[in-house]
């Protein structure tokens, strides 16, 4: 009996979490009771009955208006992963169901255009009853203060708590126009770069450092030019009107360098392949959701990436 009676409490702080979420996203109690059938007045006491509990004050209330605390922000970051986790519970016990749940992922610019995009599709297919957010940003994102549950990231990582699986690798080619070519001329080793308008991805500084292999180490070359972007495809077009030498994945350059419109340069200096790794905190892996999704991702990628 006395089990029964915690479960009952527990099942009511589910609830009135729930509650307080919807309160917070809608910014009304009359709004959440209707999204969730409930009277207001069920709202305003749930809500009351988690501040009670949480012995803090988790919304203003006025006249007019209605928003959280600064421990009411916090509460509801907290939140988002327990309600989420529990979800992943409820599917723990229904297998002949697909799986449940919601997913935030970020990646960069790169890897959010092309390459992912097919995979999520895939997912999506396989499981209709997973909600997926992507949020695609060009730079390096806290995943645990920003409440994404994994991240796919190119590059070698560094150390962190987050665990990085390796789902593949991505070829950048350094490519220039045969209009760029045939007035400047071609580099021949690396360092003929500093002579060069090198049109670089990193729009917050003058100069970038562009690796490459030279008798089988790695160099950084110091490149600089007179137009940079932060986005792949702007680079491509800016190179392609012969304005400048440029480095992308080789998947962005691909049908130009098939037809002529772009030509690699310093090829027997390519530097080794970036590696893409999918980052997730530890333990997070353990909600049958998320790693559903993870195994999904790295077997897809690996699979049917255009990355190599």
């Amino acid at each position: 009996m006395n089990c029964l009676h915690q479960v009952r409490q527990f099942m009511d702080l589910l609830r009135s979490f729930i509650v307080f979420q919807k309160v917070a996203e809608l910014g009304s109690f009359s709004r959440a009771a209707d999204a969730l059938g409930i009277v207001p007045s069920a709202v305003s006491r749930q809500v009351s009955e988690l501040e009670d509990w949480a012995d803090l004050r988790l919304v203003n209330r006025t006249t007019r208006s209605l928003h959280l605390t600064p421990e009411g922000q916090i509460y509801l970051e907290k939140l988002s992963h327990i309600t989420a986790e529990v979800q992943d519970l409820k599917s723990l016990g229904d297998t002949e169901r697909s799986l449940t749940g919601h997913i935030n992922l970020t990646t960069p610019i790169m890897l959010g255009q092309f390459i992912l995009p097919e995979t999520l599709a895939r997912f999506k297919q396989a499981n209709p009853r997973v909600g997926v957010s992507v949020s695609v940003i060009n730079r390096m994102v806290d995943i645990v203060e920003e409440g994404f549950d994994v991240a796919v990231r190119a590059g070698n990582l560094s150390d962190s708590s987050l665990i990085g699986r390796k789902v593949g690798l991505v070829q950048i080619s350094t490519v220039a126009s045969p209009k760029y070519l045939q007035t400047y001329g071609a580099p021949k080793e690396p360092k003929d770069l500093t002579n060069h308008n090198c049109l670089s991805a990193d729009v917050s500084s003058q100069a970038a450092r562009w690796p490459f292999l030279v008798s089988g180490k790695e160099v950084f070359v110091k490149v600089t030019g007179d137009m940079r972007a932060n986005e792949s495809l702007c680079l491509k077009t800016l190179s392609l009107a012969g304005l400048g030498i440029i480095r992308l994945p080789r998947y962005y350059v691909s049908n130009e360098l098939e037809t002529g419109a772009l030509v690699e340069v310093l090829p027997q200096n390519a530097a080794a392949p970036t590696p893409i790794n999918i980052v997730y905190q530890s333990g997070r892996q353990n909600r049958p959701t998320l790693r559903a999704f993870i195994d999904f991702v790295a077997k897809d990628l690996r699979a049917n990436s255009k990355m190599t």
